[in-house]
């Protein structure tokens, strides 16, 4: 059971990181087919038990389930060592530290 639970997960990162992708490259053409994407993505963590890597993390909001791109659906700014990111949808914020604390 483990050898197999192994392989679930690792085919689900790559999945996850299989969709991020197409979702980053369909945004300008097929917005609403990008925001299906990252639904897909979600289910398939939850699912298999994987966590959404950090470099995704970022990409989607939270609330409204919808791929974010920095100027098209969302506002980006920094703030004392601080990441903001301000989803137009559904107006929620989301912050993000910059650097860790030493």
């Amino acid at each position: 059971m483990a050898k197999r639970a192994g392989n679930v997960r690792a085919l689900a990162l790559e999945r996850i990181n299989t969709l991020f992708n197409e979702a980053n490259s369909e945004f300008k053409i097929h917005s609403e087919r990008s925001h299906r994407y990252v639904k897909i993505i979600l289910k398939l963590a939850a699912k298999s038990g994987v966590r959404i890597p950090k470099k995704f993390r970022s990409n989607y909001c939270r609330k409204c389930k919808i791929y974010l791109s920095s100027g098209a659906n969302s506002k980006v700014r920094t703030r004392k060592g601080k990441l903001i990111v301000f989803c137009n949808r559904c107006k929620t914020y989301r912050r993000m530290l910059l650097k860790p604390k030493v």
